[in-house]
């Protein structure tokens, strides 16, 4: 049993440094007075950490090796504060376990049951990018997100069966749009940099940067039991709790909403718009779509700020069908935060295009 998660966490970044360093002392002690080259390589391999790649996939990816974090998308959208304009617009999210013997020397330290509650020390990245194809000279790509974080993950509940599994995770993270706008007179320039281009007033607002660090932490869990009477499929909860700091480890202070962006002199903090969110996803089966079309999974997403809780709301709705093996996807939304910039700008989305799911 997990006594203490976030002791575990503190631990793991302070003590990884200085794993295995009695092991390679020892290595190159012992291992370099062998004459014969094969017994004297073996003689290093011995000490070098073994990592367990195992495990049977969980939620139809693996917990070892590279795999998505957040789902993959690949879209055509509009939002009504983008004029109402479609572009492409693609998210690519990635996570890798880093320093795994690390974190099996100390679950053994800690006590931890790695039969049930599997840990895992992740480093992700998720962006996203949108591309104006036809509606915009040169068909420009606007960065939009940029996310690198680190968490644990520690799994609850027959991970291995995967019987009922669920997990807990424990972050910390950085979040931006990647921009350089940070004042009045850069401001102005892009605007009229704009004009001159002929491009909307948006393309110099897309350029102002915005960023926070923040601490996180999720529980997800996967219940057997159907939502809906008499299907043969499967519920899935997700919570997430996002703090964002005032001073990161790499932001520093968070770029937020400034008076010069023409928008009124009251701040507008991004606590007051996002950090918890809701998700309850039902998956329409548990088997493989052998028809020409199958209905995946439909979800319900809803976010408001932790500093205002439910003045300030989001709600999205997803739907992902399987059509002649290609992923469809159909996904509205309506509230705060339809990208880093406008994140205080209540917006109406919708797109379609492939989710390519974990």
């Amino acid at each position: 049993m997990l006594r203490s998660p976030y002791l575990f966490v503190i631990a793991i970044l302070l003590l990884s440094v200085q794993v295995n360093a009695a092991d390679y002392d020892e290595a190159y002690s012992t291992c370099p007075a062998i004459s014969d080259t094969a017994s004297r390589l073996a003689c290093f391999d011995s000490y070098t950490p073994q990592v367990n790649t195992g495990y049977e996939p969980l939620f139809g990816f693996g917990i070892d090796g590279l795999t998505s974090h957040e789902p993959n998308k690949l879209l055509g959208r509009t939002d009504s504060q983008d004029d109402s304009e479609f572009y492409m617009d693609a998210t690519l999210s990635v996570k890798h376990p880093v320093l795994t013997p690390v974190v099996d020397e100390l679950a053994k330290m800690f006590d931890i049951d790695q039969e049930t509650n599997i840990p895992r020390l992740y480093l992700a990245f998720t962006t996203r990018f949108s591309q104006y194809i036809g509606s915009r000279t040169s068909a420009p790509v606007v960065a939009r997100r940029y996310n690198p974080e680190m968490f644990l993950r520690v799994w609850r509940e027959g991970v291995l069966d995967r019987t009922n599994p669920s997990y807990w995770d424990f972050g910390y993270g950085h979040e931006s749009n990647g921009q350089r706008i940070t004042n009045s007179l850069a401001f102005e320039q892009a605007l009229e940099n704009a004009r001159t281009d002929g491009l909307p007033a948006l393309s110099a607002r897309e350029g102002i940067s915005r960023g926070w660090d923040y601490l996180s932490i999720d529980w997800h869990k996967q219940w057997n039991t159907p939502l809906l009477l008499n299907l043969n499929g499967r519920t899935e909860t997700h919570v997430e709790y996002r703090h964002y700091l005032g001073n990161g480890l790499f932001q520093g202070r968070p770029e937020e909403y400034n008076d010069w962006e023409g928008d009124g002199a009251q701040g507008r903090p991004r606590s007051n718009y996002n950090g918890l969110m809701l998700s309850l996803q039902y998956n329409l089966r548990n088997t493989e779509c052998n028809d020409l079309l199958c209905f995946d999974k439909v979800e319900l997403i809803h976010q408001t700020g932790y500093a205002k809780p439910f003045e300030n709301n989001t709600t999205q709705i997803e739907l992902t069908t399987n059509f002649a093996g290609l992923p469809f996807y159909l996904w509205a939304r309506s509230g705060y935060n339809s990208d880093l910039v406008n994140y205080y700008k209540y917006t109406n989305s919708w797109g379609v295009g492939f989710e390519f799911n974990r």
